[in-house]
């Protein structure tokens, strides 16, 4: 994300929407005394590849947003209603799929799914409610584009 942002802080602060959904349930894990072994550590990892993604997704068009003249509220709708919905779709399509890994007769199988159910779920609310609240507030003018540097303009010399 820094080097996609090219800044070291605009990179830093969207991946908080990403590290949230592993926080939150990993705290919860941890504070109700729950198991945390290699196998659901894995599912973080992949978990905050979705999570990634969907930061991607719609950054972009919030970016663009910015690009084509929008307050920084107006691009954030924007870039709601055109991500959201295709966002929520896929979050569900992976983590119903996976649910169904809840049913397996093997234990460490049937935790992976539920794990990975949850945390996609997580990592949607992270997205859509955690990321544009970021956006919103005075964090957000990292990512306003910077005015553009006038270059002067070459002087024509007569043709002889």
């Amino acid at each position: 994300m820094v080097a996609w942002f090219r800044s070291l802080r605009a990179g830093l602060l969207t991946m908080f929407p990403n590290v949230f959904p592993a926080a939150v349930i990993f705290g919860y894990m941890g504070w109700r005394g729950l198991i945390v072994d290699i196998g659901s550590m894995m599912t973080a990892s992949v978990a905050m590849g979705i999570a990634v993604d969907d930061t991607v997704h719609y950054l972009t068009w919030f970016r663009r947003g910015l690009q084509n003249g929008l307050s920084r509220r107006d691009a954030l709708i924007d870039a709601y209603q055109r991500c959201s919905r295709a966002m929520a779709q896929t979050t569900m399509i992976a983590g119903l799929s996976l649910l169904v890994f809840v049913f397996s007769s093997f234990q460490p199988v049937s935790q992976f799914g539920l794990l990975m159910f949850v945390l996609l779920v997580a990592a949607l609310v992270g997205d859509l409610i955690f990321l544009p609240a970021l956006l919103a507030s005075r964090a957000g003018r990292l990512f306003e584009p910077s005015p553009a540097v006038a270059l002067p303009t070459p002087v024509e010399q007569p043709v002889a």
